[in-house]
């Protein structure tokens, strides 16, 4: 029998370095092909423009494009780019419609807006915007609900599955108990939900309150935006999303309901709107190019995107550190050229510590030239932080924002150790020299300590707002204590300054800066550390595949990873509802 395994073993580990070298192969393959790509596709008249969108669609793309597509890594949509191409086809004379075929999309509904009004903004030059639909979700029909003409497949599997917003939080603390895990969790602010899946069964009354009321108000902008695209009264919308009969509207239902225009096979849509295959031109063909005039004034727009944390590897896409931040301002200083900084935000906190050095940074740009803060799907705890230092804040109206508050998180695998019969023999000088202990259950002058920290690190954020935001400590606390705010409501509450858009953000940059004609620049520079990321890559996909799928379910490896992440950085100012804005 162990001979067996281990036949299987070593089979299951030559089939994963084949997969390895061939995706490798694949991804270098591209990158070639990037080299020799020409500006932009060969246009005919009268063509249409192809957007498929299928899975993720992040805000910015920190790798140059195509550098990691193969057939098991698909190329990730951005949705700046997606934006250029729009904008750019409007006054493309070779270009004559646009045609989007969203499925299955995962991203913020403040990205989509952002798409959205591009569309719009397409619309006005008379040209044309069909969008197809097969069997899809709410992010999908929204996207499409921008489009002239919606069309359905026909089929009888085809079908707009409109569920509406909502989310499913799983709790560990009696399963962490059976494990032997407890989580120490100490908050600054009732409403601050940070942690509560650690040690309590279900939400705090406060933190269901708070997360009812942003889930109104979210759904409720949803229903309006879908009623004002398709010209259907907010009664009838309300009522296909919470009273209809069946899960799939499908055929004639959605005729009835007015959410398509048409039941057509993808086709014969196609060969309708173009007279031959090569009138058709994917996105991905369609390069933007753009072209900087020597010494021309520019706009910079600098994206701050994901979890705040310390950078722990060379380069990592996903994490928003000081040291990222850094880089990109010092890329910016450099260009004489620039005379204002547009920061796009689109992240739910995390470190603290990180937090206030970002902070800093971006307060040192300030000083320099104009700062506007233009927040995305979601800007909160270390997220707003960090947008406090500007002149102006702009919020998306899908926006979610505030959480204005602190937590503290220590794990203690103490009785796990036990239970799998470990032992621990510590040899300690100093009170705390065993403080962050994972194997030790903290004591009391340890908490207390911590305690006093986190109101301090509390009261040090609400300055950082009340200063930013010019309004007293007083007004700052009653819209604190942890509490998430959707874009209308901040607003109301003198958190943000105005609702817009990156555009809105540039226009008033260039205001502040006295320019009546400007380019725009975006940063982080893209990069393309090939070997290291193409191996880190492979490496995040082979373990993802390899993840017993019961983990997967319960979240249990981000979970380990929140554990070994906090373990020396356990002060996090953290949005727990990240997933309501994806």
């Amino acid at each position: 029998m162990k001979g067996k395994w281990f036949a299987f073993g070593c089979l299951t580990s030559v089939i994963i370095v084949i997969l390895m070298f061939v995706s490798a192969f694949f991804s270098i393959n591209s990158l070639s092909k990037i080299s020799h790509e020409p500006n932009r596709a060969k246009l005919s008249d009268n063509s249409t423009l192809h957007f498929k969108l299928v899975g993720d669609i992040v805000e910015y793309n920190e790798f140059k494009d195509d550098i990691f597509s193969s057939p098991f890594m698909p190329k990730t949509n951005a949705a700046y780019d997606i934006i250029d191409k729009i904008k750019m086809a409007k006054y493309d004379p070779k270009i004559k419609s646009i045609l989007i075929e969203p499925r299955w999309i995962s991203t913020g509904y403040a990205t989509l807006h952002e798409i959205g009004l591009a569309i719009n903004d397409f619309k006005q030059s008379g040209k044309p915007v069909y969008a197809y639909l097969e069997m899809n979700a709410d992010k999908d029909y929204l996207l499409a609900s921008y489009a002239d003409e919606i069309y359905l497949n026909p089929s009888a599997s085809a079908g707009i599955m409109l569920s509406g917003v909502g989310g499913t939080r799983l709790f560990y603390k009696d399963f962490f108990e059976k494990l032997g895990i407890e989580m120490t969790v100490l908050h600054a602010g009732q409403y601050k939900g940070a942690g509560e899946n650690y040690y309590r069964n279900g939400y705090s009354e406060p933190v269901k309150e708070n997360l009812s009321l942003l889930y109104n108000e979210l759904f409720d902008k949803i229903l309006l935006t879908i009623s004002e695209n398709r010209n259907i009264p907010y009664d009838d919308v309300k009522y296909i999303f919470e009273e209809r009969d069946d899960i799939f509207i499908k055929k004639n239902k959605a005729i009835e309901y007015k959410l398509v225009d048409g039941l057509e096979f993808k086709e014969n849509l196609i060969n309708r709107i173009v007279q031959s295959k090569d009138q058709l031109v994917s996105a991905s063909k369609y390069k933007v190019k753009k072209k900087f005039k020597e010494n021309q004034p520019k706009i910079a727009t600098l994206y701050l995107q994901g979890q705040i944390s310390p950078q722990t590897t060379e380069y990592q896409a996903n994490v928003l550190s000081a040291q990222k931040v850094s880089e990109a301002i010092n890329d910016i200083m450099k260009d004489d050229n620039i005379k204002g900084v547009v920061v796009r935000i689109n992240s739910p906190g995390g470190s603290a510590l990180e937090s206030e050095i970002i902070h800093s940074k971006l307060k040192k740009l300030r000083d320099k030239m104009p700062v506007v803060i233009s927040m995305s799907n979601v800007a909160a705890s270390g997220g707003y932080y960090i947008s406090t230092p500007s002149d102006y804040v702009y919020a998306d109206p899908f926006t979610i924002t505030g959480s204005i508050g602190v937590v503290a998180m220590f794990p203690n695998l103490s009785d796990l150790k036990d239970k799998v019969g470990l032992s621990t023999d510590s040899i300690s000088k100093g009170k705390y020299a065993n403080a962050l202990n994972i194997y030790q259950k903290p004591d009391k002058a340890f908490l207390e300590s911590f305690k006093n920290g986190i109101n301090e690190t509390y009261i040090e954020f609400k300055t950082r707002v009340s200063e930013g935001r010019k309004i007293s400590l007083e007004d700052v606390e009653k819209v604190a204590q942890g509490q998430v705010w959707f874009s209308t409501s901040a607003l109301k509450n003198n958190l943000v300054d105005e609702l817009g858009t990156i555009e809105s953000s540039q226009e008033k940059v260039a205001s502040l800066a006295n320019l009546d004609e400007y380019v725009t620049e975006s940063y982080p520079k893209q990069v393309s550390f090939f070997e290291e990321l193409v191996m880190e890559k492979l490496q995040v996909a082979a373990k993802n595949n390899l993840t017993p799928d019961l983990v997967k379910n319960l979240e249990l490896q981000k979970q380990f990873d929140t554990i070994l992440r906090i373990k020396n950085d356990p002060i996090q100012m953290l949005l727990p509802y990240f997933e309501i804005a994806r």
